[in-house]
């Protein structure tokens, strides 16, 4: 480890404990309290990423991130904020922004820690990064094993919100992986799909359960990496903002709602992709009341 990171955010508690914590963990950790302090640093020494506040006195931390890119543009970049990041969907858009960590009550360490680890390390594939328990995994070929996959995953769940949300989440994405991801369908033909195609064995999804202590989770995975960044915060910008008419701009597309209504419903959306090779979905639901607060944003495009 020893990865040097630079910490920027206005309130001086956060800084300090997230400081702590970050150097107890083996990470050379720098703060600043202001844009004009963090871009004096980044230009004086190297550092391996920068987690800035969204909401700062002067300069904001997506104009913050926009400036560090100039100045060194291979320094990996991720915001945190208190706020509701569906409000900030379209400047992670224009900002080429994945991630964006939700400040939660009770603070979620742990969550920050493996952001920072994914982003640092690119090592993010695979469910048992996330969840810490047994996991079951098993390959998905047709269409027709989807609502039984379903069933089979959900009863090893704990109580029925867990249940009924991953329910709704894994019907979305796992036809989005089949379709969309091994078959490269388009939306707009969902007439002309055939339900009775067989996946070949390079074209298959794997699926993956489990659960630990804190939280439950689903992994849905194609190996064909077509998803990219840039098409997800589309989407998921799409789909927030409404228009004049107070509809979402997204609420008679053909394509792009599966993404949004997951992340609606479920704690912790996490997308996963290696363009030409793997596009993982990640679902986690903590056990409810642990943590309160907003979601994330978690987007990791290799």
């Amino acid at each position: 480890m020893g990865e040097r990171i630079l910490l920027v955010d206005d309130e001086k508690d956060l800084l300090e404990v997230l400081d702590e914590f970050l150097t107890e963990k083996g990470y050379q950790v720098s703060t600043a309290q202001n844009a004009s302090q963090a871009l004096d640093l980044v230009g004086r020494e190297q550092f391996d990423l920068i987690l800035s506040d969204i909401n700062m006195p002067g300069t904001k931390g997506f104009e913050l991130l926009a400036e560090v890119a100039q100045i060194r543009p291979t320094l990996k970049r991720a915001l945190i904020t208190a706020y509701d990041v569906r409000d900030y969907l379209r400047m992670a858009r224009d900002h080429d922004v994945g991630n964006i960590i939700a400040k939660t009550t009770p603070f979620n360490f742990d969550e920050v820690e493996l952001l920072i680890r994914n982003i640092l390390t690119e090592d993010v594939f695979g469910l048992s990064h996330y969840v810490q328990g047994a996991i079951s995994q098993t390959r998905l070929n047709t269409a027709a094993q989807v609502e039984p996959l379903i069933a089979r995953i959900t009863q090893d769940f704990p109580d029925n919100r867990q249940r009924r949300r991953f329910r709704q989440a894994l019907g979305e994405i796992m036809i989005n992986a089949f379709y969309y991801g091994a078959r490269s369908e388009r939306g707009d033909r969902k007439g002309e799909w055939s339900f009775d195609v067989t996946l070949s064995p390079e074209e298959e999804i794997t699926v993956a359960w489990g659960m630990d202590e804190e939280k439950s989770g689903v992994l849905v995975a194609d190996q064909k990496g077509r998803l990219t960044k840039k098409d997800v915060l589309y989407w998921l910008e799409r789909n927030t903002t409404k228009g004049d008419d107070g509809l979402s701009h997204g609420l008679f597309d053909e394509h792009g709602k599966g993404l949004f209504i997951t992340r609606e419903i479920i704690d912790r959306l996490i997308i996963n992709t290696k363009r030409t090779a793997r596009t993982e979905v990640v679902m986690l639901n903590y056990r409810e009341g642990l943590y309160d607060g907003f979601r994330p944003l978690w987007i990791h495009e290799f």
